[in-house]
């Protein structure tokens, strides 16, 4: 049958007429008888189960092909033998391999096969023996069908074959030599007997013919004489000589019997002693197998033979094996031991018939056949006694005997059956071996229905050079081995010092716990120790509650200096190797010895133990009693999850630091490679392995800063201070300038670092797990910009965060980071844009980032979405433990075991971000785990708050921005059509809420992740009915919009497609020629689509500048999709995500015509509301606290202020775009006063332009030749800082005490919180709100340079700036007035309302200025209300009449050009009167100084100002081309002159006169004239100077105003003197 062959299962056995009739087909002849011979003793030997797969075919080929074998075996020739694949009848391989021997016939030849197959391991599954007759020749034919075997063990089995078959023949043809050999060696002994006891020599001759009496094999045979010297005496250490060619096996003279080096052999001193003292014959054991009949030891017989003197001249040597019969023969009946028996039996002198003589006889008969034949009778007397003595107190013994040439030792091993078995024997075969320094030969053990089990050991040792051990000690560790395992367990726990009423238990428990293999390996004592391990485990396993895995370093005797050992004990499972080689890895140590052990204490479940053996490969040094702890302590912190595995931990081992230790000297080092500036991790590494006195200086700097020991800060300097030096100058000894830097940067760290809660405790009192620092980043020169006022970088072994903020009040989003190795620069990036977006509340900038390193490698959503909690948490955890926290009372608290190197730091707020957005409940419930102050208000828009997108005021803040870019491009989109493209789908909040904003929208294309949606030719109603369905129905995509309602040739395609035909439509509607796109190309297209609007409100940067590359955009998953700004065919951008645009894409974009603010100011509305939220519930809970109001009233109260919340932001954003369109229409005349605040900030260290996308000096010189403004962009960046800068300072300034501010505070708030005004007083942040909106309000209405420019000129502080600023508002109504240009949007042309709003801006800079310098004097802001307010009423009430003519008819122009845009005259006209009541301060003065009514001294004032050309100069100079800052101070200085040189003249002619004259215009100018009198011709002078000045043509310069202005200057300060 063929391995091919489909065959029944079912055997059919093979008759002989079939196979003879296969046979004889094959052959091709009719079998003759020898044929028929063959064929009947191979079916005898056949089997049908034996190989079901061989048919009657298969065997019949097999068999002919043997017998053409046997006729083709030539006669004399050594036996034919194959090994190799056996074919079937059809020629094909089957799955057996055939051993076929063809050879004379002989004895022992089935049996010498069998023993080399077996000794090699081969499983025979059919052998056939036919012994044919052919040619005269008798010829046996083996063969053998075998499981079949690789190439290389068919050769070895070859050649072993041939050996064993070689010594089978050569035994063989030697036989009748041998024996002839034997009986001349008895007829020697007969005719030359020694001088020896004839009884002795009897039994000798006896024992010889006994073995020729089919008692002995014989297998070799070879002669030797001894050599003798001159003297006649032996010559000692002296080759011995053959004296004939040796016989059988021993034919082949490399074949040794009693040593293992070759023959001739040397007369050792062993054989001397023999020689002279043994009697004629010696038994003994060879040193090799036989390869004949049984895979035995050869027995040895030696016979001497002697001369004339009767010394022995020689010795024939005879190697066989005794027959089965010798040693069936009782020891009593076998010739040369009756003897040495029957003389045993005499010495012993037992009572004849007594129990012990029988017992005695018993003994000897069951002794070892070959010990009898080689033992001594002293030796065998005192054995047997011993053994006698033994069935009366059974217990282990030994009887040991040394084989006279020393070769080995025999030991007899007596153990009580009931502790006899398998591994008791191993054991005690081990010990033996190891004390006399050899190895367990072979070993045979005897066991009946005795007490005692017999164990005989042949111990293979080299002669004269192995150990004699004590024999007592033997004795007593071979008992000990013996013991039973529960008998030496118990032993051991008590040596352990365990009670003896826990031992029983215990030992029920563990005893039988301990496995063979783990007995064998390990002693008793080893095994209480490990219980004791073991005892610590928890009860899973598992990394949780207890210790899932114990851990014990130890070292053995025989370990080198570089290497340990340590166990591993884990209930469970067997631990992966691959789990345990990289912890071991990463500690710089090798593996070279892993075993494992399962042990199954009772009722329990298993647990495993493993031992290792480690090399420290740089390990000289090391001091294992150092290491010990640590490294057991790090390596269950590394499993359990505590630390991670990494090269830090090398330090464990090197410096035999403590494993969080390490994770501190990790911590530090990750937070420098997040700076993006540090050398790598492994050089890093390396550094603090190299130095270890750095390391550990490194760390003593950190322990003498933060350690909580009660001390002081200011005590702990000096200590600080000397390990600061001291690592300095250690470094002086580094030789890398990486190791330098590296190590010098973490000083530096360690340096700037104020907080820690490294030495905090959790609930157990144990360390955290966590470790967060929190670093003063200014302090730390080589970080990139801009540096952060702080920031925590938190560490664990499951996430790494880092929370940045640019002030002690600040507040930005958290989010969930996909950038391992540099999610700071990604947040630092981010932090930016939040700056700016933050100018509008009053925190300032902050920004968070983790990165959860343990996230679940599987497609489960729950389980990523669990870890990533687990991971928020844990960030959170560490910013808290470090966060000053406020008690009922107001006192802030620091955190326990904190020493803080800063002032009280209790502000931290978070908000949701990018993956987190559903996190915020989460994190007020850790916020309120630590019990801190600001409770739920912690994060924003949990479910206590307000829901972003519920409320979608992210999107509607964006869409004021949208609504001012279309209105100021004369459009109303809530009810004109507009076409939009888009980033985002109607399941996400800002693109959702965004697309559903205006009725009016056309909603082109627009794309997310998943799919493209296009709709050339949108019904606006019908395509916004559909999206608000979408946005309705929970987690929709573009993929369940209605496809029936989508115009023509449109649709929605899948991003996964790979490619996408385009209908005429839609290359209509994107303006494109190709007719089919791959889905990123058609992404580009709808990005570049001649739309009006794009509208981004998705997550990607998809827009940057030619300039920029996708590398330094820095986000590579929308690398294919981005485009240029130069290729955007949109008119209006809307940024409702972050990052849609780089900022150097939005200049362009700008530049470039198109409307685009930054994402920032686009949606501020989202961390606006968040913000209101924070301060609304710090208000509501400090009323709860004090009993205003009762808790359950909180959550429904600020429920209900939703909507007035949304309208509070909004009105931000549309004040924030109107700011700057506003700097907008100032255009390059504003560049001067922008690169000056640029400068300021940056001289500062506030601002770093580059960083910000802000040109540089050198570019706007440029911009300033050509006439280029900042674009919106870049304006949106300078007002962000202005705003913070100023708000800074307003919170130190003296300004938020005026008291006239609370109304700020109050307005702040919904009006529904009007009630708590005595909570808001004491709010922790009043200060911050106050400041927040002034300055907010202060650079919206006058600009982001004004603060600077202002105290500049006007000489005062931050306080007078914003009390003259808010006095300037109130009393001239300015407020109002902005208010109503407000409510003209779409009524009048946006460059009306741009216009007005500049008119009052114009008019708010001014007076702010004069009113400043009242203001510094310390007047406040109620004060300067009260004292002109009334003056500026009576001024707007009398109008234009109190002007005089020359202001009148500059008035009558303004009011023309606004109503030319459309404006209505009368709010022109209020409002066009404000600017010539600029000097309404110096009127209300001089008419409260002169009790005039001040209609009356506002005309005397304006009819001066005529007389005298004041308002003509003003004009001239206000016309007057300023260059750069100087020019402009010193024009601004002139006007002061001007001003001040009006008021005194009108003082002094108000002196001269009455208020009558003020009644009209004529009475005024007639007073002003009579005043002149005798000085007309110097004032006719200065008119005519002015009318000279004026005719020219060539206009007014500074030198021909102050040439102007000198004559009347002395006038006013002769007035002024009168």
């Amino acid at each position: 049958m063929t391995a091919l062959d489909p065959r029944s299962a079912t055997v059919q056995p093979i008759t002989p007429a079939l196979l003879e009739a296969s046979f004889a087909r094959i052959l091709g002849t009719c079998p003759g008888e020898a044929e028929r011979s063959f064929l009947a003793q191979a079916h005898e030997d056949y089997a049908a189960d034996e190989t079901p797969e061989l048919d009657g075919e298969d065997l019949a080929a097999l068999l002919a092909a043997s017998w053409r074998a046997a006729g083709d075996y030539p006669a004399g020739s050594p036996p034919l033998i194959t090994v190799g694949p056996l074919s079937g009848a059809d020629g094909q391989a089957l799955d057996y391999d055939l051993v076929r021997i063809v050879q004379n016939d002989a004895p022992f030849l089935v049996d010498s096969v069998m023993g080399v197959l077996a000794e090699a391991g081969v499983s025979v599954r059919a052998l056939f023996h036919p012994v044919v007759a052919l040619d005269g020749r008798r010829l046996s034919v083996i063969i053998l069908v075998i499981d079949p075997v690789p190439q290389e063990r068919r050769d070895a089995l070859g050649e072993g074959l041939a050996q064993s078959l070689s010594d089978v023949h050569a035994a063989v043809e030697d036989h009748e030599a041998m024996a002839a050999l034997m009986r001349q060696a008895v007829q020697r002994l007969e005719t030359t007997p020694p001088a020896v006891d004839p009884a002795i020599l009897e039994e000798n001759i006896a024992f010889l013919k006994w073995l020729k009496s089919d008692h002995f094999v014989f297998l070799g045979a070879r002669d030797y004489d001894y050599p003798r010297g001159a003297d006649g005496d032996y010559e000692a250490e002296a080759p011995l000589s053959q004296s004939g060619a040796g016989l059988g096996i021993l034919a082949d003279p490399e074949r040794t019997v009693l040593r293992r080096a070759s023959e001739p052999a040397v007369l050792t001193r062993q054989m001397r002693r023999q020689l002279d003292f043994s009697d004629p014959v010696t038994v003994a054991k060879a040193n090799a197998r036989s390869r004949v009949h049984r895979r035995a030891y050869m027995d040895y017989v030696g016979v001497k033979r002697y001369g004339p003197d009767g010394k022995a001249t020689g010795e024939t040597r005879f190697v066989g094996l005794f027959t089965s019969e010798a040693y069936d023969r009782l020891a009593t009946e076998t010739p040369l031991i009756r003897r040495k028996v029957a003389n045993v039996l005499s010495r012993a002198d037992k009572a004849p018939g007594s129990h012990n003589e029988k017992r005695l006889k018993n003994i000897l008969d069951n002794y070892p056949r070959d010990e009898l034949f080689q033992i001594s009778e002293d030796e065998l007397l005192s054995i047997a006694l011993g053994i006698l003595h033994l069935y009366d107190r059974p217990r282990i013994r030994l009887f040991t005997r040394q084989d006279p040439f020393d070769r080995f030792v025999s030991v007899l091993c007596f153990i009580p059956r009931e502790k006899f078995d398998a591994s008791v024997r191993e054991r005690i075969g081990q010990i033996v071996a190891r004390a006399w320094g050899g190895r367990v030969s072979a070993w045979y053990p005897q066991l009946s229905d005795a007490p005692l089990v017999r164990v005989h050991f042949i111990i293979g040792v080299t002669p004269g050079e192995h150990p004699v051990p004590d024999a007592a000690q033997l004795e007593q560790d071979v008992a000990e081995a013996g013991r039973s395992w529960i008998e030496r367990f118990e032993a051991a726990l008590r040596r352990a010092e365990v009670a003896d009423v826990e031992v029983g238990p215990l030992s029920a428990r563990w005893a039988r716990a301990f496995g063979a293999a783990y007995r064998d390996r390990y002693d008793a004592d080893e095994a209480a120790v490990d219980l004791r391990e073991m005892d610590r485990l928890n009860a899973t396993g598992q990394v949780g509650a207890g210790e899932p895995v114990a851990v014990r370093a130890f070292r053995n005797l025989d370990d080198s200096p570089l290497q340990f050992r340590f166990k591993l004990y884990r209930r469970g499972p067997s631990v992966p190797l691959s789990d345990v080689l990289p912890i071991m890895t990463d500690m710089g140590l090798k593996t070279l010895e892993e075993y494992g052990y399962s042990i199954r204490p009772m009722g329990e479940e298993e647990i495993h133990v493993h031992e290792f053996l480690m090399e420290d490969p740089r390990g000289e040094d090391l001091v294992f009693a150092d290491v010990k702890g640590p490294f057991e302590r790090a390596f269950a912190a590394v499993w359990s999850g505590l630390t991670e595995s990494d090269g830090f931990n090398r330090l464990v081992i090197e410096l035999g630091m403590e494993w969080r230790e390490a994770a501190l000297i990790r911590t530090l080092a990750r937070y420098r490679q997040q700076t993006g500036l540090d050398p790598s991790q492994a050089v890093q590494e390396e550094a603090l392995r190299e130095y270890p006195e750095v390391s550990r200086a490194l760390l003593a700097l950190f322990k003498a800063k933060f350690e909580p020991n009660g001390a002081a800060v200011e005590t702990r300097q000096e200590t600080v201070d000397a390990l600061a030096a001291q690592i300095a100058a250690l470094l002086q000894a580094v030789k890398s300038l990486d190791h330098d830097r590296a190590l010098r940067r973490i000083a530096a760290l360690i340096g700037a670092i104020k907080r820690t809660s490294y030495f905090q405790q959790d609930a157990d009192g144990l360390p955290k797990r966590h470790i967060s620092i929190k670093i003063a980043s200014s302090e730390l020169e080589d970080l990139p910009l801009p540096k952060p006022y702080r920031e925590i970088f938190v560490w664990a072994p499951h996430v790494e965060g880092v929370h940045l903020r640019f002030g002690p009040v600040a507040r930005g989003g958290l989010r969930w980071s996909d950038r391992r190795d540099d999610f700071r620069t990604e947040v630092l990036g981010l932090v930016k844009a939040q700056q700016v977006k933050n100018a509008v509340i009053v925190p300032v900038g902050s920004k968070g980032g983790f990165y959860p390193k343990q996230l679940p490698r599987t497609t489960d959503r729950e389980a990523i979405q669990g870890e990533a909690i687990r991971a928020y948490r844990t960030f959170l955890s560490g910013l808290l433990d470090i966060t000053d926290n406020i008690a009922a009372d107001g006192a802030v608290t620091r955190p326990a075991h904190v020493v803080a190197w800063e002032q009280d730091d209790p502000y931290l707020v978070v908000a949701a971000d990018k993956g987190t957005a559903t996190f915020s409940d989460i994190a007020n419930g850790v916020s309120a785990s630590y019990g801190f102050w600001l409770g739920d208000a912690f994060a924003s828009g949990g479910s206590i708050g307000y829901d972003h997108k519920a409320m979608g005021i992210t999107a509607r803040g964006a869409w004021e921005a949208v609504k001012r870019h279309f209105r100021e491009l004369g459009k109303d989109i809530q009810t004109e059509p507009f076409t939009m493209v888009g980033v985002g789908d109607m399941s996400g909040d800002v693109f959702g809420n965004g697309a559903l904003l205006s009725k009016a929208t056309k909603l082109v294309a627009a794309f997310d992740h998943r799919d493209i949606f296009i709709d050339p030719d949108p019904n606006p109603e019908v395509s916004w009915a559909e999206r608000k369905r979408l946005f309705d129905l929970p987690r929709s995509s573009w993929q369940d919009y209605d496809k029936g309602l989508i115009s023509a040739g449109g649709g929605v395609f899948s991003r996964s497609a790979k490619s996408i035909q385009l209908t005429p439509e839609i290359k209509a509607a994107l303006d494109i020629a190709e007719d089919e796109l791959d889905p990123v190309s058609l992404i580009r297209a709808i990005l570049k689509a001649p739309a009006e609007l794009l509208y981004l409100g998705g997550i990607g940067t998809y827009v940057k500048s030619a300039a920029e590359t996708d590398a330094q955009v820095g986000d590579k998953g929308t690398d294919p999709l981005r485009i240029n700004a130069d290729e955007l065919r949109v008119k209006v951008v809307g940024e409702g995500a972050n990052l849609g645009f780089t900022q150097a894409g939005r200049i362009v974009f700008g530049q470039n015509g198109g409307r685009i603010n930054t994402d920032a100011i686009d949606n501020s509305a989202g961390v606006d509301t968040s913000d209101h939220e924070v301060n609304i519930k710090i208000l509501v809970g400090s009323a709860v606290t004090n009993g205003v109001l009762p808790a359950e009233e909180r959550t429904p109260l600020l429920a209900s202020m939703t909507e007035e919340v949304g309208r509070k932001v909004l009105a931000h954003n549309y004040d924030q775009t109107l700011a700057l369109t506003l700097q907008q229409a100032e255009g390059a005349g504003a560049l001067d006063a922008q690169q000056r605040f640029m400068q300021s900030l940056s001289a500062r260290g506030k601002l770093d332009r580059k960083v910000e996308g802000l040109p540089s000096d050198a570019r706007i010189k440029e911009m300033m030749a050509s006439g280029i403004p900042l674009a919106r962009p870049e304006l949106a960046v300078l007002t962000a800082y202005a705003k913070l800068e100023l708000s800074e300072e307003i919170v130190a300034s003296r300004a938020p005490e005026d008291p006239f501010f609370e109304q700020i505070l109050v307005r702040y708030f919904p009006d529904a919180l009007a009630r708590f005004e005595p909570q808001m007083k004491s709010h922790r942040l009043r200060r911050e709100i106050i400041a927040t909106v002034l300055s907010n309000e202060v650079v919206n209405m006058c600009g982001p340079t004004f603060p600077d420019r202002l105290r500049g000129s006007a000489e005062c502080d931050t306080t007078a700036l914003i009390i003259a600023f808010e006095a300037a508002r109130r009393i001239f109504r300015l407020d109002e007035a902005w208010d109503a240009v407000s409510n003209l949007d779409l009524k009048i042309s946006a460059e009306a309302q741009t216009a007005l709003y500049r008119e009052i801006a114009v008019v708010l800079r001014r007076q702010t200025f004069w009113l400043a310098r009242r203001a510094k004097n310390g007047a406040s802001v109620q004060a300067l209300i009260d004292r002109y307010r009334p003056v500026a009423d009576a001024l707007q009430a009398e109008g234009a009449p109190v002007l005089s003519r020359f202001e009148q008819g500059r008035l009558d122009e303004r009011v023309k050009t606004f109503a030319d845009h459309g404006a209505p005259e009368d709010l022109t006209r209020r409002i066009g009167v404000m600017r010539p009541l600029v000097a309404a301060a110096d009127i209300g003065d001089i008419a409260q100084e002169t009790g005039w009514p001040v209609a009356a001294m506002a005309r005397l004032y304006h009819q001066v100002g005529a007389a005298f050309d004041f308002d003509r100069l003003r004009a001239a100079a206000g016309s007057i081309p300023s260059v750069d800052h100087f020019d402009r101070l010193a024009v601004r200085r002139l006007i002061e002159d001007l001003m001040t040189e009006q008021a005194t003249l009108t003082r002094a002619v108000a002196r001269a006169s009455d208020a009558s004259v003020g009644i009209s215009e004529d009475a005024a100018e007639g007073a002003v004239d009579a005043w002149i009198g005798s000085k007309l011709a110097v004032v006719e002078g200065v008119r005519a100077s002015v009318d000279e000045i004026e005719q020219s043509g060539a206009g007014w310069t500074f030198a021909k105003l102050t040439i102007a202005n000198a004559t009347i200057r002395d006038l006013a300060s002769a007035a002024g003197k009168g």
